[in-house]
């Protein structure tokens, strides 16, 4: 199990028991002014304590659901957290394999683009010795 799982489980379990205690509360409450019947008239109950009750029982939810906000707060942010540190590596992944692929391409361009001078310079160079060359060959051709 995760970490945000055992916390998810942790406040169900703390939800409960306070969600327990409080019906355990009404029910106590309820049972003592059925059994404080004293004369055929139901004794209520002091309305402080009444009240101080409710407000500690609606205290306890709050408590919780404040609880359960935070512990879903924590959970998203270490999963966002993650993801961006996966992200990150991905990109300079990318990245890295990026530059590998244009140093290459570069290089073979370069090597590419030298071939094709060596073998122009090659072609013109052997061009211009047939040039030359021709009116030699004339010219000897008229001498004998």
């Amino acid at each position: 199990m995760t970490t945000a799982t055992d916390q998810f489980t942790e406040f169900a379990s703390r939800t409960q028991d306070a969600v327990t205690a409080a019906v355990r509360t009404w029910a106590d409450t309820v049972q003592s002014v059925t059994t404080g019947l004293t004369g055929g008239q139901p004794k209520l109950p002091d309305a402080h304590v009444v009240v101080d009750r409710y407000f500690d029982f609606a205290q306890q939810v709050l408590d919780n659901q404040r609880a359960f906000a935070q512990t879903v707060l924590d959970a998203g942010s270490k999963a966002a957290e993650s993801v961006s540190e996966q992200a990150a590596r991905a990109a300079e992944s990318v990245t890295d394999q990026a530059t590998r692929a244009a140093e290459s391409v570069t290089a073979h361009g370069v090597n590419a683009t030298e071939t094709v001078a060596s073998k122009a310079s090659a072609a013109t160079k052997a061009a211009g010795d047939q040039a030359t060359g021709a009116p030699r060959a004339a010219r000897n051709a008229t001498k004998n």
